[in-house]
């Protein structure tokens, strides 16, 4: 039944608009030089002349009468009505600024998420590629180790020099180098 009072009173708001849009029309007089249906006179202080009061729309209760309870339970009704449909929009204002709220707080989840896998990821990346330079390293460091052991067997063995005519010391000279590798 509210539902059905709260429709009704919708449509009698609406009407009463289009009611009034239409009797602003009808108020003016057709004659130019008429100033009783003036709003704003020509000095510009804003007074207007001429207001029609309608009933059942004074804040004042002035087109009731003096006896204030007289349409207080179409008022109330209505006030009623009003404040259920205040309370309805604050309650889908705040269910749409929680979807809100949450939609955020997992978007902010979803982004931290992605903060984390790109930062593991970057860490796998790095350790990766300390991997690959240590392994780089460690090949460099043979290849200097195997090119200074040539070097030394090369002087090592250039320590004998074969002549024809050779000392008792440089034939044992040659016999070592022959015999063992560079120390």
């Amino acid at each position: 039944m509210n539902r059905i009072g709260l429709a009704t009173i919708l449509v009698a708001l609406a009407l009463s608009v289009s009611a009034d849009a239409s009797a602003k029309g009808r108020i003016r007089s057709s004659h130019t030089h008429h100033s009783a249906d003036t709003h704003v006179s020509e000095s510009g202080s804003g007074i207007v002349r001429n207001a029609v009061a309608r009933s059942g729309r004074s804040n004042d209760n002035s087109a009731t009468g003096d006896n204030p309870s007289f349409g207080n339970s179409a008022t109330s009704e209505e006030d009623e009505n009003l404040r259920r449909i205040r309370q309805e929009k604050e309650a889908a204002r705040a269910k749409r600024d929680a979807a809100t709220l949450a939609a955020r707080k997992l978007q902010q989840a979803a982004d931290e998420e992605k903060r984390k896998e790109q930062a593991e990821q970057a860490a796998i990346a790095a350790a990766d590629e300390k991997k690959r330079r240590e392994a780089e390293a460690k090949v460099k460091n043979r290849e200097l180790a195997l090119l200074e052991r040539q070097k030394r067997q090369v002087a090592w063995e250039a320590r004998c020099d074969i002549k024809p005519v050779m000392s008792d010391e440089e034939i044992a000279i040659c016999k070592e180098v022959r015999s063992k590798p560079a120390p």
